[in-house]
């Protein structure tokens, strides 16, 4: 099984985060602590939008739209990480595979 690696979540985390805010300078170190719900909904929303639509990797290199990943979030899930930072290591130890 290929998961993500952090590079690729670090992609799509600044990707969904950018829909929602402007990215500061050094964006791992930026937090969630100004956000209202209406924020955190529209950023995790996005994120997992677009984790779900990622092609699968397969171990080859290859991709197939048998298979996606995905990521258990909640609407308090921004208050379980300290930064940004916190959120990409949290989305990499906690992604999952789901198979068609």
């Amino acid at each position: 099984m290929a998961l993500l690696n952090r590079e690729k979540i670090k992609t799509v985390v600044l990707e969904s985060l950018a829909t929602i805010a402007d990215l500061p300078e050094n964006p791992e170190e930026a937090n969630f602590s100004a956000w209202n719900n209406f924020h955190k909904h529209v950023f995790l929303s996005t994120l997992k939008g677009k984790i779900n639509a990622l092609p699968y990797f397969m171990n080859d290199g290859t991709t197939t739209h048998m298979a996606y990943y995905d990521i258990a979030l909640n609407p308090d899930s921004t208050d379980d990480w300290a930064t940004v930072k916190d959120c990409i290591n949290w989305i990499k130890k906690n992604q999952r595979v789901v198979y068609l």
